[in-house]
């Protein structure tokens, strides 16, 4: 008897555990999804979209090509060193007898240093050498020898090694500004998706309420339908409508699931990521004229940035082909100082000159059109910069309106809203005297609730108009 009581408690407390567990994965099935923020995805987009990512490699690229150019152009600090044995051939005379200002070197055992500091347009070498001579009377001999040379003009003011390092640094420097832009377009994007998620979320309420009211009239109805003072059709009226707003919805609640991936999708999300938008108030816009929108537009769009960029790289590159067809001028020198430590002499020397290399004196016409080329590239970008500014004039334009427009549409939506519940309360009241028809319910039924949607609509629209000026004027 005792293990049949166990038994059936053990029974109960199964099923008992049983239970709980289907409640609390039901529980857990309906509860709401967690609620994220503008800012929360803001900050997730930054270190997680994948736009972004490209963007920034693309910037480190830049960035390396700069200082790659800056170290090939810069100079450069090395040495070497060696040792070396020399020797007479046995049977033969020597050929070398040692002297100041050689470095040959002496018959026995030489030690070689040298040290370079080397540019794309100057060049500076020391070199000290040690001999210990096996001849009796050479036991001894050092030699240093300083040489170097230097461009004083190459065509192109301040050399071309720093013309390369300035169309390296332009490079960059677009790069920047890409990356910049980037960012922007990305925070553009998700605000977007952000506030669009928003007002689909509301109409998805909209369309619950709707729902709800519907029942409600179905109620109503099916209780005037059995006092006798409804037909049978007008209950049909207002189940036909309840079946429509249960449409809506399911339409409105899909329409936020694909809310939801798309803003998943810019900001690096898993597509299946379940959440919600928190209510956020419209961004407010700025409080600009139409001449300080553009002017303020013209100062952050990246496209004039870039362009403006280009050119000033194009000028710099025409400089260049120009510098290649100058004459280059640099000077020259050598200082040698040679000590024999045996006999206590010394002996030195200097050299100095000037270098004139001379363009090419005919090319079979290559400068003429490569300056050419450069020189229409310039026009080509001034062009391109002039259309773009006129491009800009008409996105703040039509931009500002936007939001005008989508301002007053909001306000009107707002009073359609007051106008069509007015109505609607109205004709359910004369219903309920007999002075009003099913049909008459169901029109201002329909009205309140495209009035409702209306209105949430605006809300949404005035919010991505504000949104849209926002990225026409760079912001």
């Amino acid at each position: 008897m005792r293990r049949a009581g166990l038994s059936v408690c053990a029974v109960v407390f199964f099923l008992a555990g049983a239970w709980l567990s289907s409640f609390a994965e039901q529980a857990a099935s309906t509860a709401p999804p967690p609620v994220v923020t503008l800012e929360e995805c803001v900050d997730a987009a930054k270190s997680a979209a994948p736009g972004l990512k490209v963007a920034g490699i693309t910037l480190d690229s830049a960035r390396a090509v700069l200082l790659q150019t800056q170290a090939v152009n810069g100079l450069s600090l090395g040495g070497t060193g060696s040792y070396f044995h020399q020797g007479v051939v046995p049977g033969t005379a020597a050929a070398f007898v040692s002297s100041a200002g050689s470095t040959q070197g002496i018959n026995g055992e030489n030690i070689l240093g040298t040290l370079s500091l080397a540019g794309p347009s100057t060049s500076l070498d020391l070199t000290a050498q040690h001999g210990i001579g096996e001849d009796g009377a050479i036991s001894q001999e050092s030699l240093f020898i300083l040489s170097g040379s230097q461009t004083v003009f190459d065509g192109y003011p301040g050399s071309r090694a720093a013309a390369n390092v300035k169309v390296a640094g332009y490079t960059y420097k677009t790069a920047q500004v890409t990356y910049d832009s980037s960012l922007k377009s990305l925070l553009y994007q998700v605000k977007q998706a952000y506030y669009t998620l928003l007002g689909d979320q509301n109409t998805v309420r909209v369309r619950q309420a709707t729902v709800a009211q519907a029942n409600e009239n179905v109620v109503y109805m099916q209780g005037l339908f059995d006092v006798q003072r409804a037909t049978k059709l007008d209950v049909l009226q207002v189940q036909v409508t309840l079946n429509q707003a249960q449409l809506d919805l399911r339409t409105a609640e899909n329409t936020v699931e694909t809310d939801r991936k798309r803003l998943s999708l810019t900001i690096g999300w898993p597509l299946d990521k379940q959440y919600q938008g928190a209510e956020n108030a419209a961004p407010e816009p700025p409080a600009l004229d139409s001449e300080a929108a553009l002017k303020t537009a013209f100062e952050n769009r990246s496209e004039l940035r870039t362009l403006e960029l280009s050119r000033a790289s194009a000028n710099v590159s025409l400089m260049l082909y120009r510098s290649e067809y100058s004459p280059v001028v640099s000077l020259s020198g050598s200082l040698d100082f040679g000590q024999n430590w045996t006999t206590n002499s010394n002996a030195g020397s200097f050299t100095a000159g000037v270098k004139v290399a001379l363009p090419p004196l005919y090319d079979g016409g290559q400068r003429s059109a490569l300056l050419k080329q450069a020189s229409d590239q310039i026009a080509s970008l001034a062009v391109q910069e002039d259309q773009q500014r006129q491009s800009i004039a008409i996105d703040v334009a039509n931009a500002l309106f936007g939001v005008k427009d989508a301002q007053d549409r909001l306000d009107l939506a707002r009073l359609n809203v007051e106008q069509a519940q007015g109505q609607y309360d109205l004709t359910r009241a004369k219903l309920a005297e007999g002075l009003e028809t099913t049909l008459d319910l169901i029109t201002a039924f329909s009205v309140l609730t495209t009035a409702q949607v209306g209105r949430v609509q605006a809300e949404s629209n005035y919010a991505l108009a504000i949104l849209n000026l926002n990225s026409v004027m760079g912001l």
